[in-house]
């Protein structure tokens, strides 16, 4: 009946509703050129008369459709070389424009609805050679000159996607003119023009917080991408060969404050670039070094699942936007820790113990073929092998040392069909296989992901699907599958979900996945007001439904009422509040058994949060947030303050401190001590406080567009104090406390720290070429102990065991075309 029931409101709403206006797509013309301009933010050459400007800017944001403040033009011309951007941005008051300096990849349109990382005027240029309405790259300049590219597929972003252009500004008496030249060999289009290409113009006028564009955007309909204008004109343009090497050298110092030497170390390698054909492109890491890559934010981890760090390894965050299709991909799992890595301590007799236990495989080389043809069809080829990862065991009574593999020899393999269809939709296969060669196991992974919308891009139906399979002693089958039916246009929104994780889907080898054996069903509904009114900019309110039981057997796990509101004030300030109710949950996963006959029945709770922020681009700005949460039983209850204040001295020199502290009063959860889960006694919960606190402080100074120092320093302490012990029953309620005495209970207590320093300068001293400096400190510690304050704690951990690296690094970006010309870069 619930079925019946929502394919009728379906066929309804799909197809009884009118998606409303819509405009007609603009349309520039590029002119062509026989000489390159001089990139000098001038527009002097007689060329750029000859262009017919791109005008009648309106408002994406916050009046949408209205005409835009400030009057824009834009010229585009081109050559057998390049692509040229001309932009006029007027404005009347030049001394208001905003032009702070910042890191390069600041987020333009792509990021606007989010936190500016950059408090500047902005100019962007969104190209789709292909015009498919699904991927375009953007090219963002600020009026402090400061450079940013992103790859858009569909609604995704990739931030880290990286080319080499060339761009130069210059404020004027009547605003700012940005010039930009973009090399075919930073695109990827038709071996033969045959059709229009997809434009967006874009500005951003940061003191207003306004962000304008050449052709019309309805902010009632989700996405830009969709919504791009059309570039004509350009013709006979051979696609350049695409071939760029960028060696490096680099050199480490390393002490450890345990050891009185000394370990240094020289490096050398390169990246690869190839352009295969006009489309398809090689890119290929060969002995890699990412040594100079900030350490990941540490966390003491009380569940069973395991911590998502975030990627930071450059090429495998750049151009891997293809690779994200129907989540099985997690390139952290490359390099990372080996197999068994956890199970030394385990396998080891008791006469023996670990000298050294690598946490890292060590990667011998990766490659990516990406692409998309003249049809719409993307492909994406991805291959990577470790070295094999051995342990060192030690005979304590004999001092004979034996070998432990923890990992051998393995290759990683990913194939990606992706193919554009109408309407801004797409449907993807891909596959991932993982190969131990001496360990005679294989994983398999093949998944769909597909979006298909209706014509006025009103409605849309995506989803994902994988099969899983591991091929060893006792080969193991599973699957997933998610289907979403969304409303994605007007004020009111709406998303019906079903998602499904069989008990055997395991993606983990080469993907990353929380838990497996899911059923759930989601209902979100949402009203936005995008266009101002009264004291607000704009208003964002939500409301989530979530029904979860297990796959296998279909128990109920929990529901979920969820409500949030986010409100942007016309003063630019922001506020937000989030309201969750969860009736009993069945955690099954808590127990940390393998079946699932055992779960814990966690009590109703209610969990409210407020946050909010003031003007980020005031020299001085706060930003603020609290949580408090409490359940009907056990006297559990959750406190979490944070704040950050910012502030900006001037366009150079900037600085931020967080600070969050989270306080769980009598939470309860599994006890992870051994001497209480030994197997032999029922499951072992304990009553604990759990107190975290986070401080983390980062600056930045920029000499010029190109040359900057960058600080992070972060400390987080998590304590867990055990105040009582119980055994989980197997209707899933505690016993009564267990006569355990305080300082038999405190055994199981956990003190960690983690204390990182992160330093860099970086010189980018030619495009695509870059000299770094990093020095990095990171100090690690866990006890028992738990001291009695902050202060306490931090004496404690700076007189720790820490590690000090001092690293220097060399790149340096060859192109061929260049090299032809006899220059060794630009």
């Amino acid at each position: 009946m619930k079925l019946k029931f929502y394919l009728q409101v379906f066929i309804v709403l799909f197809l009884g509703i009118n998606a409303g206006y819509t405009q007609q797509e603009k349309v520039l013309e590029a002119v062509k050129n026989g000489k390159s301009p001089t990139i000098d933010g001038r527009l002097t050459e007689e060329i750029w008369d000859k262009a017919v400007p791109a005008t009648d800017f309106l408002q994406y944001e916050p009046y949408n459709g209205r005409n835009a403040s400030f009057q824009s033009e834009v010229k585009i011309i081109y050559d057998d070389e390049a692509i040229y951007f001309g932009a006029i941005l007027n404005d009347p008051n030049p001394d208001s424009i905003y032009t702070e300096l910042g890191s390069r990849d600041f987020r333009g349109i792509a990021g606007h609805r989010g936190a500016s990382e950059l408090n500047a005027d902005i100019f962007s240029i969104l190209l789709n050679p292909f015009n498919d309405g699904v991927n375009m790259l953007e090219f963002s300049i600020s009026a402090s000159g400061v450079q940013s590219d992103v790859k858009h597929v569909g609604q995704k972003t990739d931030y880290n996607w990286d080319a080499v252009w060339y761009s130069s500004v210059r404020k004027t008496d009547f605003g700012w003119v940005a010039e930009v030249k973009i090399p075919y060999s930073a695109l990827r289009f038709p071996n033969k023009v045959k059709k229009n290409w997809g434009l967006h113009l874009f500005r951003h006028i940061r003191r207003k917080r306004e962000w304008d564009t050449w052709n019309y955007v309805d902010v009632d309909t989700r996405g830009i991408v969709n919504q791009a204008g059309e570039l004509k004109g350009i013709h006979g343009v051979e696609p350049p060969l695409r071939l760029s090497l960028i060696p490096y050298l680099s050199g480490y110092v390393e002490k450890e404050s345990d050891n009185p030497n000394w370990k240094s170390s020289l490096r050398g390698g390169m990246d690869l670039k190839y352009g295969i054909n006009e489309s398809f492109t090689l890119d290929m890491t060969l002995i890699p070094d990412f040594g100079q890559v900030e350490t990941e934010d540490h966390v003491l981890n009380l569940s069973p699942f395991e911590v998502r760090y975030q990627e930071k390894r450059p090429f495998f965050t750049e151009g891997t936007e293809l690779f994200d299709k129907a989540g099985i991909f997690y390139s952290r799992r490359i390099g990372g820790e080996p197999h068994l890595y956890s199970e030394v301590d385990d396998q080891i007799e008791s006469t023996e113990e670990v000298v050294n236990n690598p946490s890292e495989s060590r990667m011998i080389n990766a490659s990516k073929i990406s692409g998309r043809t003249d049809n719409g069809l993307g492909i994406g080829v991805f291959n990577a092998m470790t070295q094999k990862a051995v342990a060192t065991v030690k005979d304590t009574l004999t001092g004979k040392e034996r070998d432990f593999v923890t990992q051998p020899f393995t290759n990683y393999n990913m194939l990606v069909f992706d193919q554009s269809l109408k309407n801004n939709s797409f449907i993807s296969l891909v596959n991932t296989n993982l190969h131990h060669f001496d360990g005679n196991y294989t994983a398999n992974v093949t998944g769909t992901e597909f979006t298909l919308s209706n014509e006025e891009n009103s409605y849309q139906i995506d989803g994902e699907g994988a099969i899983s399979q591991q091929y060893k002693k006792n080969n193991t089958f599973g699957y997933k599958y998610n289907v979403n039916l969304r409303k994605t246009s007007g004020n009111f929104r709406f998303s019906l979900e079903q998602n499904t994780q069989s008990d055997t889907y395991d993606p983990n080898d080469m993907g990353y996945l929380r838990n497996n054996n899911e059923f759930q069903q989601k209902l979100n509904l949402s009203y936005n007001i995008y266009e101002p009114f009264s004291v607000f900019r704009s208003l964002r309110t939500s409301m989530d439904l979530e029904y979860s039981s297990l796959y296998e057997p279909r128990k109920y796990k929990s529901f979920d009422i969820r409500g949030r509101t986010f409100a942007n004030f016309k003063n630019h300030s922001t506020m937000g509040f989030h309201f969750n109710w969860k009736p009993e949950t069945h955690d099954y996963f808590e127990p940390r058994l393998d079946n699932f006959e055992w779960k814990f029945i966690a009590p109703q709770r209610t969990n409210i949060s407020l946050w909010g922020e003031t003007n980020e681009s005031r020299d001085f700005s706060l930003f603020g947030s609290g949580a408090f949460r409490k359940a009907n039983k056990y006297n559990q209850k959750y406190y979490r303050l944070g704040i950050r204040p910012s502030i900006r001295l001037n366009d150079k020199f900037s600085f931020n401190f967080r600070s969050r502290y989270e306080n769980d009063i009598n939470n309860i959860g599994y006890v992870q001590y051994g001497e209480f889960n030994d197997r032999t006694i029922p499951v072992t919960f304990g009553k604990r406080n759990i107190n975290t606190i986070t401080n983390t402080f980062e600056s930045s100074y920029k000499f010029t567009n190109r040359m900057l120092l960058d600080v992070r320093v972060r400390h987080y302490w998590r304590n867990v104090d055990y105040k009582e012990m119980f055994h989980l029953k197997e209707d899933g309620y505690l016993s009564a406390p267990l006569e355990y005495s305080d300082s038999e209970v405190n055994k199981a207590n956990l003190n960690y720290n983690a204390f990182t320093v992160y330093f860099q300068y970086l010189w980018r001293f030619l495009p695509g070429s870059e000299l770094s400096v990093v020095w990095q400190n990171q100090i690690f510690t866990d006890s028992q102990d738990i001291p009695d304050n902050y202060i306490q704690n931090l004496d404690r951990i700076l007189s720790s065991s820490q590690v000090n690296s001092l690293s220097l690094k060399l790149v340096y970006y060859l192109d061929y075309q260049k090299l032809k010309q006899g220059r060794l870069g630009y």
